[in-house]
C-alpha cells in the first residue's frame, strides 16, 4: 500500500490489505468515521444494510483504531456507568420472586 494516508474509505479497502493490522495502521480519521456511522446507522453511506459479518468487522476495525490513536477516555464503551446512570435519582431496585403451588403439579 503506497500513500493510503490519502486514501478514502473505497480506495483503502480496495487495496486489500495483508493483515488487520496494516488496514488499522493506515486508516485515516475520515475512514474511521466512516465505519463509525455505517455501524450507528446499520447502513453503508450509499444505503446498503451492514450484515452481521460486516458489523463485527468493523467494530474490530473501530476499537483497534480508538486503541492506536485516541485516548481512553474517547473510546468505544469507555466508562458506560458514567453516562448510563442518572446521578439525581436514586438507584431502583425491585425483587421478583416466583411462588409455585405445591398442590397445582
Amino acid at each position: 500500500m503506497s500513500d493510503s494516508k490519502s486514501l478514502g474509505f473505497e480506495e483503502l479497502f480496495m487495496t486489500r490489505p495483508e493483515s488487520i493490522e496494516q488496514l488499522i495502521g493506515e486508516m485515516n480519521s475520515d475512514v474511521y468515521g466512516s465505519l463509525r456511522l455505517a455501524v450507528e446507522l446499520g447502513k453503508w453511506g450509499d444505503g446498503a444494510r451492514l450484515n452481521a459479518r460486516q458489523i463485527d468487522f468493523c467494530m474490530q476495525a473501530i476499537i483497534l483504531y480508538e486503541v492506536k490513536h485516541l485516548p481512553e477516555q474517547e473510546r468505544v464503551g469507555f466508562d458506560l456507568s458514567v453516562s448510563c446512570k442518572s446521578k439525581a435519582a436514586p438507584e431502583l431496585t425491585q425483587t421478583i420472586s416466583i411462588v409455585t403451588n405445591a398442590n397445582e403439579q
